[in-house]
């Protein structure tokens, strides 16, 4: 796959990823509006939010055939070999700040590639 298009991918994925951050956002506001009133429906309303942006996301990747790899608890990714791209839903660098997503690029390298040290 062409660099053009591994990057028309990425932009789709990051302008997809930033609608649905912006939508999980906006639906903390408003279950902490509800909260004070309704707790019960602010709690269900949050879980019905979360489900909806792990499904919408999860539909986004596989739909462009990444692969889920789970590094540890601190840390959700997606692989797509095909496209030379990798998207980290979620992390704690070890700097101890936390990121919502980061789209890397990368080359595969076939065994019979590899460079001896």
């Amino acid at each position: 796959m062409g660099s053009e298009e591994t990057d028309a991918v990425a932009q789709e994925i990051m302008t997809a990823l930033d609608t649905l951050f912006l939508a999980e956002k906006q639906a903390r506001l408003q279950v902490s509006a509800l909260e004070g009133r309704q707790y019960p429906l602010a709690a269900t309303f949050e879980m019905v939010q979360e489900m909806k942006t792990g499904g919408a996301i999860e539909e986004l990747l596989a739909g462009f055939g990444f692969e889920y790899y789970t590094i540890d608890d601190d840390a959700e990714l997606w692989i797509s070999d095909e496209h030379g791209l990798m998207v980290f839903l979620s992390f704690n660098a070890p700097d101890g700040r936390y990121y919502n997503y980061r789209v890397v690029a990368f080359d595969v390298v076939g065994e019979d590639e590899e460079e001896t040290a």
